[in-house]
């Protein structure tokens, strides 16, 4: 009896053993989804960020890939609004994803300092100093001097962010393109040669000229001028005035002197100067208005005669209306000083990423996994052109896209792999150094079209900023809360003087603001850049739009 007893007893202990150990193993699956799988929810907050996401970023060739050799899937969610507000309802909700990716060159980048220096972020000190490859991204040389000064810096008692995406040699910069773009048919048409556009009187006359030539397209008529939404990036016509394109940037001269964009005859002209195009239909009268999709509409049907774009996202836009091999650069325009060459690019990279607090250790751990990896050359090439074998083929050592590849992109259905999608967590950029170029380069006439507009708009080469971004020291500043919340609305006081009725109207528009800013001190903050200008500091005073 005593010997049944126990071995009921045995039996007793063995099932509420295994039932133990079944519920600890469902408290587990809280955070995998099979075997030794984790998943990660990432929020990849950038406006844009899905318009070529795959139709199922889990599922693909790419990310079952990634899976494989990590044991990390990726859930993710898209931003399709403002970065700024996606960021402020995430901490203010606190409805936090397990990853954070976005822009490392925007408001958004404070607040994620922000968030990291309240203890809202895993200190990521420890795994910096295990992973060589996650030290690389944090290094002072691999970001923007501005960057390291205004963010990166600024954490306070630890290494909470990674920055991805800066070029790993001079080859791996990427030049953008930016500029005007004109329909060459039109320019013919009007006997206009685009390359003989310099100055701001030259784009009027041609603009006037395609005016008086009624122009149609797809039924409609065809606006001289356009742009996307917000007007962007039409800004980067202010360079023809001012050496650094916008508002809130600063003027300084040979001497030291500084002066706040805005508060300059130079960017007064240019707003003046835009209002002049608005008033006399030169510009289409919706650009500050109508949404990005409409936008795109507009471009692919060919709406715009002449239109200020990226040379990338103008290819794209274009050939969606078949039409992306009519839109030649115009100009170059000569820049605030004459000179129709000079390039200077701000390279920073391109993201930030962070682990927030409330994502778990075994989470954080596989993230680190994950971006350790990717980081690696292997991961690099994987996450940029995808599988050998499938994506691409090694020919005399070279990553050589494979022809059903190159029709999978022109029928747009090329996303779906996954290629390119994941490339934030790779480290820094070697698309050229380490793969040769863009995937499917020898193939696509896209490059071999940019190949020549890179010869027109960059005959001195380009050349990375050097010096420190003056708005640090507004930032830093007793003043910069004063000031701050008058610079919050400067982007619609330009665009309502862009709308005046006259030129008066528009100073009274322009100068209200400016007396704003007088007030809140932003003269002093000119003499103090002005001071450590002439006392040898070195600052970025020019910067071409990239």
């Amino acid at each position: 009896m005593k010997e049944k007893i126990t071995k009921m007893f045995m039996a007793l202990l063995i099932f509420l053993l295994f039932t133990l150990l079944a519920a600890c193993s469902n408290e587990t699956g809280s955070n995998q989804d099979d075997g030794d799988t984790v998943t990660l929810k990432v929020l990849h907050n950038w406006n844009g960020s899905s318009a070529n996401a795959p139709e199922d970023p889990m599922n693909n060739p790419v990310a079952e890939k990634i899976t494989e050799e990590t044991g990390v899937k990726l859930d993710f969610e898209y931003t399709n609004g403002s970065e700024v507000d996606k960021l402020t309802q995430v901490l203010a909700t606190g409805e936090f994803p397990d990853i954070y990716i976005g822009p490392a060159w925007g408001k958004e980048s404070e607040i994620l300092l922000e968030a990291a220096n309240e203890g809202q972020l895993h200190d990521l000190t420890s795994y910096i100093e295990e992973y060589p490859r996650l030290e690389e991204v944090v290094k002072k040389e691999n970001m923007s001097i501005s960057l390291y000064n205004n963010i990166i810096s600024k954490q306070e008692g630890g290494q909470f962010m990674l920055h991805s995406m800066y070029p790993a040699t001079e080859t791996d910069i990427e030049d953008w393109l930016y500029g005007l773009y004109v329909n060459e048919d039109i320019a013919n048409e009007v006997g206009i040669d685009p390359g003989s556009i310099k100055t701001p009187d030259d784009l009027y006359n041609f603009l006037k000229a395609v005016k008086e030539g009624e122009f149609q397209a797809s039924g409609n008529l065809v606006f001289p001028l356009g742009a996307y939404d917000n007007g962007w990036p039409l800004d980067i016509t202010s360079e023809m005035f001012v050496p650094v394109a916008g508002s809130g940037s600063w003027f300084i001269d040979d001497e030291g002197n500084a002066r706040y964009n805005f508060m300059t005859e130079e960017y007064e002209e240019w707003i003046l100067y835009m209002r002049k195009l608005m008033s006399e239909g030169l510009l289409d009268p919706e650009v500050y208005s109508h949404t990005g999709t409409i936008a795109r509409e507009k471009v692919s049907q060919g709406r715009y005669a002449v239109i200020p774009n990226q040379f990338p996202g103008l290819w794209n836009d274009t050939k969606q209306g078949d039409i992306e091999e009519k839109y030649v650069p115009l100009g170059p325009l000569e820049d605030f000083s004459g000179d129709r060459y000079r390039t200077e690019f701000n390279v920073q990279g391109s993201q930030l990423i962070a682990v927030f607090a409330e994502a778990s250790e075994e989470k954080l751990e596989a993230f680190i996994k994950l971006f350790d990896y990717l980081s690696s050359d292997e991961g690099f090439i994987l996450t940029k052109y995808g599988i050998e074998g499938i994506h691409y083929d090694l020919v005399d050592g070279e990553v050589t896209a494979k022809e059903e590849m190159i029709e999978k992109r022109n029928d747009g259905t090329f996303k779906n792999e996954g290629v390119d999608h994941y490339i934030a967590f790779s480290g820094l950029d070697r698309e050229d150094s380490l793969g040769g170029g863009p995937f499917g380069h020898q193939f696509d006439k896209q490059f071999e079209v940019k190949d020549k507009f890179t010869e027109i708009r960059r005959n001195d080469g380009i050349q990375p900023i050097t010096g420190i971004d003056p708005h640090s020291v507004l930032q830093e500043h007793p003043n910069f809360e004063q000031i701050e919340p008058v610079t919050v609305v400067m982007g619609d006081v330009v665009q309502q003087a862009i709308h005046a009725g006259s030129d008066e109207e528009a100073l009274n528009i322009i100068n209200e603001t400016r007396g704003a800013l007088v007030d809140a001190g932003i003269e002093e903050v000119a003499a103090e850049i002005t001071k450590q200008a002439q006392s040898g500091t070195e600052f970025m005073r020019y910067r071409t739009s990239n």
